[in-house]
């Protein structure tokens, strides 16, 4: 994992010189650019964030008054769940996070912190510390690690209805779910599919012909070097058993035309 994240900070320093004196944001961001802009969500936070702890109370005065900033501040692109449905979040490229996922819940509390108050370039999400304060931002903290069970705790129809749509039932669903997982986990970085992305790995838009399992797929997310010896692809533990499968199905569709 060190040796992963050390090749990952030199890639993303390297990227950043060359990029960031001319990138404009009226373009669509290149395969470099949005690598980049994924890789400094899990590299550059863990390197400059503190260990600190949320100094406020979990408790529902808190968790209201968090509710009230995320709605002002949050929800335009992440949605008033936290699961990044709006238009705006899902025209971003890479598209914005849903907070509930095991990906952001793994982020722990200075991580989130760091992230509210600092922002992401190239990826969408603004420094909000001339906004908000410390204390507003740490409400949001407990917010956003709780979303989870506050939108179960609070669920009113149309919320249940935006949450099942999380959970694919049909395989339409499924790849639909498994395309978005693929951009979100940053697959495009070492893979190609359909011509674009990295070539550190295969190339996945035959991947349907390739004749493997689901079950081998699954084993391979989530142990790559227990499939493949020497495998330098990070293990996917974050993701649910559904998120695997439906990432998949997406790859298992990807076969050749005709």
């Amino acid at each position: 994992m060190g040796g992963c994240r050390r090749r990952g900070i030199g890639i993303l320093l390297g990227g950043l010189a060359l990029l960031l004196a001319g990138c404009t944001a009226d373009q669509k961001p290149s395969a470099l650019e949005t690598a980049l802009a994924t890789m400094a969500k899990d590299v550059v936070i863990p390197m400059t964030a503190k260990n600190r702890k949320n100094p406020l109370p979990l408790d529902d005065k808190v968790m209201r008054e968090a509710g009230e900033i995320f709605g002002q501040s949050c929800s335009i692109c992440h949605g008033a769940d936290g699961r990044a449905e709006t238009r705006l979040g899902q025209a971003m490229y890479p598209p914005a996070l849903d907070l509930n996922s095991p990906h952001v819940q793994s982020w722990d509390e200075s991580e989130l912190f760091w992230i509210i108050q600092n922002g992401v370039r190239l990826t969408g999400m603004p420094a909000w510390r001339r906004i908000l304060s410390e204390e507003d931002t740490w409400k949001l903290v407990h917010f956003i690690r709780n979303l989870p069970r506050w939108n179960t705790r609070n669920a009113t129809q149309e919320t249940a209805a935006a949450a099942a749509k999380t959970t694919p039932k049909t395989e339409e669903e499924r790849i639909a779910y498994g395309r978005t997982l693929y951009r979100q986990e940053g697959c495009f970085m070492c893979h190609q599919l359909d011509g674009e992305g990295g070539t550190l790995g295969p190339d996945l838009s035959v991947e349907g012909d390739r004749g493997r399992t689901d079950e081998w797929l699954i084993g391979h997310f989530k142990d790559p070097p227990a499939y493949t010896k020497g495998s330098l692809m990070p293990p996917f533990t974050n993701l649910t058993a559904e998120q695997l499968q439906s990432l998949v199905t997406f790859l298992q569709n990807q076969k050749t035309e005709g």
